[in-house]
């Protein structure tokens, strides 16, 4: 939908582009881990930066005054806890709730730059006590508008929109349309790099463009999200089989297929238990552990590599095993040793939010970095009643090579067992190491053969060290007898879980052929086909 005419109060084109993109990073983030895993209530090109529960950035100016806000699919408001000095209080209050905290405060207006874009007056709640961003200043709502407590508690009409509708309808050369792309790379100064674009798809993945358009599952206005249709049973766990799902939401379209809403604020994708339970439970070592501030979650031997894949539209989306088994909360067991998080966090969603239940899942970063996602919102912009079918969702796979996933997996997890290792480990691979290199022998030696080694080369280094003492003592001072005499050991202890035949371990062979996916025509909901990949052959 392209509006047909300007408003009345204005927009700027930094560029005079149509389309613009942001490049976003993502950070650790330094308030409590758990704060933002859970709401109560989900209401051009930037770079994106993301946080340990992950927070996806993007810089910007508001008011003339630099600001770092996280982006958020799952909420549709402003919010901002740094004054800004060059701002207009309009004159009422608004509030959003989060799990671990939440924003209440006066609503200002100020000019705000976003992407290429300059947006005089945007409304946004000003809130300095806000304890849910930590050390960024605030947060933007990319959820339909309908669901805004600015917009609908204030003047509710256009000049209250959020950031994003007010582009779409300012500017009637762009279609209506953001992409979001969560990532990671190898650069250990920005390994969750991210983009947000507005009106244009990523060149690389400009696929996108064509993949099926996933219909919006629309609930009460007020309960809207970025939600859509999961494939019928279109869950596959780490044995290969489907995973059977019925839907709670209350009067669904479909009732046999999931409705799942996209939330870039979530760290921890949330699903039905028996899902979690699917994913984690048969895994040697696995258990479920009441976390402190984040509720249930599965807690797994940080080596377990998992393989799980969702289906949309008949769509293979395969999990990275880095997105399945997640090591950044620190979790120690009774005896010290640590262990990870399975990212997929069972929750019940059978509770109704105003009388009804409105969603099943809540897919969150963890799937996000496996799917470029475009959303298109359509007649969700500055309306009260949406048309049916008139917004929808394109997803594009991202995880596509699993045999180099695989390997990803592997590499960071030793590269993590090898931090963590004690000096006498270290000491001992360094050693293997060097025998192997010196002798061509493979493999590792005992901790017997690493004492004989470390104490036969003490011995000649002292020997040699000895021997150059006495040269030099003998030149000088005539002859003098010399004694040395040298010990060494050491000591390896590895702690190794047991896998069930679906896991499989750090040096475990990924099956031949696992880079191979098949993405099958595109399925309605309320069908179901069968899939197939190397993964279903291999246990």
């Amino acid at each position: 939908m392209k509006p047909s005419s300007f408003l009345p109060f204005g927009l700027g084109l930094a560029n005079a582009v149509g389309a613009t993109r942001l490049s976003m990073s993502g950070r650790r983030s330094d308030v409590d881990p758990y704060n933002l895993q859970r709401r109560t209530s989900i209401g051009g090109n930037m770079n994106v930066t993301s946080a340990s529960n992950l927070q996806y950035v993007i810089n910007s100016t508001l008011g003339g005054e630099a600001i770092s806000i996280m982006i958020d699919t799952g909420s549709s408001d402003f919010v901002c806890s740094k004054k800004i000095n060059n701002a207009t209080d309009q004159k009422y209050n608004e509030s959003v709730s989060y799990a671990g905290g939440s924003a209440l405060g006066e609503v200002y207006s100020a000019t705000l730059h976003f992407a290429d874009y300059v947006i005089p007056d945007q409304f946004y709640i000003y809130d300095s006590s806000s304890d849910a961003f930590g050390s960024l200043d605030g947060l933007v709502g990319l959820g339909p508008s309908a669901g805004s407590a600015v917009r609908t508690g204030g003047p509710n009409n256009s000049k209250a929109d959020p950031p994003v509708d007010r582009i779409f309808l300012m500017d009637n050369s762009t279609d209506n349309y953001i992409t979001i792309l969560l990532s990671r790379s190898d650069d250990p100064d920005e390994p969750y790099p991210g983009e947000l674009t507005v009106s244009e798809a990523i060149p690389d993945h400009a696929a996108i463009l064509n993949q099926t358009k996933l219909e919006i599952a629309q609930v009460a206005l007020d309960l809207q999200h970025w939600q859509v249709y999961l494939d019928e049973d279109g869950i596959k766990g780490p044995d290969g089989q489907r995973i059977s799902i019925k839907s709670n939401v209350t009067d669904s379209k479909y009732p046999k297929n999931a409705s799942v809403v996209f939330d870039t604020g979530f760290s921890l994708p949330q699903v039905p238990g028996y899902v979690a339970e699917a994913f984690y439970g048969n895994v040697s070592g696995a258990s479920m552990q009441n976390i402190s501030g984040l509720g249930n979650v599965w807690v797994l031997p940080c080596d377990v590599e998992l393989s799980v894949s969702f289906f949309f539209a008949g769509v293979e989306f395969p999990i990275h095993p880095l997105d399945l088994n997640f090591d950044s909360l620190g979790t120690q067991s009774e005896n010290d040793t640590e262990y990870c998080v399975g990212a997929f966090q069972p929750f019940s969603f059978d509770q109704e939010e105003a009388g009804v239940v409105p969603y099943d899942m809540i897919l969150g970063m963890a799937f996000l970095r496996n799917a470029y996602m475009l959303i298109n919102f359509g007649d969700y912009i500055d309306v009260d009643t949406p048309k049916d079918g008139a917004a929808y969702i394109q997803l594009l796979p991202l995880t596509t090579n699993t045999t180099e996933a695989s390997a990803d997996f592997k590499k960071e997890r030793q590269q993590q067992n090898e931090d963590d290792s004690s000096p006498t480990d270290k000491a001992k691979n360094e050693v293997t190491d060097l025998w192997n290199k010196v002798t061509g022998h493979t493999g590792s030696l005992s901790t017997a053969a690493v004492g004989g080694i470390i104490a036969g080369v003490a011995a000649v280094a002292l020997a040699l060290v000895g021997g150059l003492i006495f040269c030099c003592m003998r030149r000088r001072r005539g002859s003098k007898s010399a004694s040395s005499s040298a010990a060494a050991g050491a000591s390896y202890a590895q702690w190794m879980p047991g896998y069930g035949n679906s896991y499989r371990g750090l040096n475990e062979a990924t099956p031949a052929g696992a880079d191979d996916m098949r993405i099958h025509s595109a399925a309605q909901p309320g069908s179901q086909q069968q899939y197939s990949t190397a993964w279903d052959h291999h246990h």
